[in-house]
């Protein structure tokens, strides 16, 4: 196979830098109530759905090989975990409707519409990744 032919991948930058900076602003926000003592209850409780939104949505970055550990030299890309990612996701927004503040449902919404994009394009290039390996098979005569 040519290198020209090979499937490539592509890393959506902007949203792992996304993922980043709530998650420092999470961490600084943490820091600065344990600071001032100041978080009440109904905040503490944003952040610990915050927190489960950007935990999942990190498992899910790294199931479709969007995010991998450091040393790693091959990205793996597990297409089943991150549909029961998604599927997760969709449950808990679905247990969660009218319950929500407005940033914690767009957060929801938005972390569900970026996994699920790249989870599309992901099985595009699984699928069409499968069939060049099938075209280079040698076929029994």
């Amino acid at each position: 196979m040519a290198p020209d032919d090979e499937p490539k991948i592509i890393v959506d930058e902007d949203w792992k830098a996304r993922v980043q900076r709530e998650k420092e602003e999470a961490a600084r926000k943490a820091a600065q109530s344990q600071e001032h003592g100041t978080e009440s209850e109904e905040e503490e409780e944003q952040s610990l759905f915050s927190s489960l939104v950007d935990r999942l949505a990190l498992e899910g970055a790294m199931a479709l090989g969007l995010i991998a550990p450091k040393d790693t030299k091959e990205v793996m890309i597990d297409l089943s975990l991150a549909q029961w990612i998604i599927d997760v996701l969709m449950d808990l927004r679905e247990k969660t409707r009218n319950n929500l503040e407005p940033e914690e449902q767009g957060k929801l919404t938005a972390t569900l519409a970026d996994l699920q994009r790249v989870f599309v394009l992901r099985s595009q290039q699984v699928h069409e990744a499968m069939l060049k390996n099938a075209d280079l098979k040698p076929k029994n005569p």
